[in-house]
């Protein structure tokens, strides 16, 4: 556990739960002052009322404007303590997640359907790396962070770039947790609804002539009626005049509610992305993937602080009052509908990249914060060797006192690792492990090592299987499939790391192994790092035959006292303990 990071969260909270303790009391006076200065105006207005006395009508008058005041102030304050709350919320979690308890954010179980034969390295759902990483509250930030893990290129410059951003966001602690803060706020308001990234053809309704002359035109009769009506006291070609543009109004109801609907209720929304694109343009920042978020982030942030206005507006119309005196003397939905779409024909164009941009920044939080709560892993180097080599490897998704780490040297001679091992001994933790960093790595994150250089690959496996009932498929028949679509990637590929646990085990054990040994040497032809847990101790005889294609290493058990003992160590050679039967005979099974 980092302790860095763990007195930092808690001396956060403790911070924290003095200032909403402190907000609490103060709202609380401050509810009540309100409360006593209606009592009060109310008071003055029933002595002037019996008195008639000019004295209580300017303390009714004060005791409003005081009342006009504390409402405004236990607004400022309320929200000021919502703020605090939700951070607290958000440090509280953190605080969690360091202690291996579940995330509040979402655990990306959605996104599963992304991988072609299901989840073999955990990085979806309940307490996947997914779930563990993810600090993005927006659909389109949770999309981009399961897109990094299942089809990040591996391109050098990428992740170096990317290295560079997540190491300067983990050191952005205050804006981290401030952006999470205010999108929170937002996205957990009852009936939320986000806004789509766009798709299709603009709507457009009122962009003739015949409209921008008409939004002018008709207001300009009614208050120009109004003026006359004032000086000769006949309203009647007011009243014309008034009923004329509702008409016009109704008539393009219909109209305005379409492009209403496309920004109703999302005032807030925009709001923070405009806040948070604005903040992120104060940061002091520098790198390729930062700057060019920064580059746009300004632009971005004041095109949404007019949506929001605009948004604003849409909401006015659903008050029936504002929407007749708006429409009568105005012609409000017009000069709405127009302001609209005249912010659409600049911004459309942009609109997606800048949605976009607010779920790229979620994403570097994600993995800015992942590297601030674990400052023991390190970033990985890249080579261009074909090969992979690590010191004190472990699972990211194992709590350090209990997570066994591993040295691992994969070369591209020999390219075929074979693992044996007994049950239960670390073999399939130890595939995983490979590939979750390697997944890490790739993303530009740090991965759970003290020393990790490798060639950015293709990462393909195969470690679960299961029957498919929706594609009728036996688990076998499921398992050769997802060999064939491995085998199909690795070949286009330029360089793969392919991961296979005890394959063919839907056979019998003649089968098994005649059809294990042709797929090896298939293996053994591609541009491939590829490590095989297996149980079969006779395809370890590969190494014997071809060192330059295949290589043994393994992982032992031993009873000792009574008592089965695993290392989960990784060494050179062939298992020789065996643990079924004396299990077996340990729970009563055999005698």
């Amino acid at each position: 556990m980092n302790r860095t990071a763990d007195a930092f969260y808690a001396d956060s909270i403790k911070q924290l739960q003095l200032a909403t303790n402190r907000l609490q009391k103060q709202t609380r006076v401050f509810s009540l002052l309100r409360l006593l200065s209606f009592l009060l105006m109310v008071g003055s207005v029933y002595l002037f009322a019996i008195s008639r006395h000019s004295w209580a009508l300017a303390l009714a008058l004060l005791f409003g404007v005081a009342m006009v005041f504390l409402v405004i102030r236990h607004q400022e304050l309320f929200k000021t303590l919502s703020y605090k709350n939700m951070k607290l919320k958000l440090f509280d979690n953190e605080l969690s997640v360091l202690h291996w308890k579940p995330s509040r954010f979402d655990n990306g179980a959605g996104f599963s359907a992304k991988l072609p034969f299901g989840d073999d390295l955990d990085l979806f759902g309940q307490n996947s790396l997914f779930h563990y990483l993810n600090r993005c509250t927006t659909g389109f930030g949770r999309k981009q962070l399961a897109d990094s893990l299942v089809s990040t290129k591996p391109v050098y410059k990428n992740i170096t770039d990317h290295q560079a951003a997540i190491r300067q966001m983990g050191k952005e602690t205050r804006f981290n947790f401030d952006t999470m803060t205010k999108l929170g706020l937002v996205y957990e308001k009852p009936g939320f609804m986000e806004m789509k990234l766009r798709s299709g053809v603009p709507k457009y309704f009122f962009s003739t002539q015949l409209f921008y002359w008409a939004a002018f035109v008709f207001p300009a009769v009614f208050f120009l009626s109004l003026f006359a009506g004032i000086i000769t006291g006949n309203y009647s070609l007011l009243m014309v005049s008034g009923a004329l543009n509702m008409l016009l109004a109704f008539s393009q109801a219909k109209k305005v509610t379409l492009l209403g609907e496309e920004v109703n209720g999302q005032k807030q929304s925009f709001e923070c992305y405009a806040e948070v694109l604005r903040d992120f343009s104060d940061l002091s920042i520098c790198g390729e993937v930062l700057e060019k978020i920064q580059g746009n982030a300004m632009q971005a942030s004041k095109q949404f602080v007019r949506l929001s206005a605009v948004a604003e507006w849409f909401d006015w119309r659903n008050n029936m009052v504002l929407f007749a005196l708006g429409n009568m003397s105005f012609l409000s939905d017009i000069h709405i509908a127009r302001a609209y779409e005249k912010w659409k024909k600049t911004n459309t164009p942009h609109i997606n990249e800048w949605l976009e941009m607010v779920g790229e920044i979620e994403v570097l939080i994600s993995f800015g914060q992942f590297g601030f709560n674990n400052d023991g892993y390190v970033f990985p180097a890249m080579s261009e060797d074909a090969n992979i080599r690590a010191t004190a490897l472990g699972h990211p998704l194992i709590p350090a006192s209990q997570r066994i780490v591993n040295k691992a040297e994969l070369v591209q001679d020999a390219r075929v690792q074979l693992v044996t091992g007994s049950n239960m001994s670390g073999k399939s933790t130890y595939l995983r492990t490979l590939g979750v960093n390697v997944i890490l790595a790739q993303a530009g994150a740090p991965v759970c090592a003290t020393s990790f250089c490798w060639k950015p690959c293709l990462v393909l496996s195969s470690l679960r299987q299961s029957d498919s009932l929706h594609e009728n498929t036996s688990l076998f028949l499921h398992e050769l499939k997802q060999i064939q679509w491995i085998l199909e990637k690795a070949s286009a590929s330029e360089h793969s790391l392919i991961l296979l646990d005890e394959v063919l085990r839907g056979t019998n054990s003649a089968d098994k192994y005649t059809g294990t040994l042709a797929l090896l040497k298939k293996l053994s032809t591609l541009n491939a790092l590829t490590v095989v847990a297996t149980h079969d101790l006779k395809l370890s005889e590969l190494e014997a035959y071809s060192s330059d294609k295949y290589i043994n290493y393994c992982f032992e058990s031993q009873i000792v006292d009574g008592h089965l003992v695993f290392d989960y160590t990784i060494r050179k050679g062939v298992a020789v303990n065996r643990n079924a039967t004396w299990l077996m005979q340990e729970m009563g099974i055999i005698g």
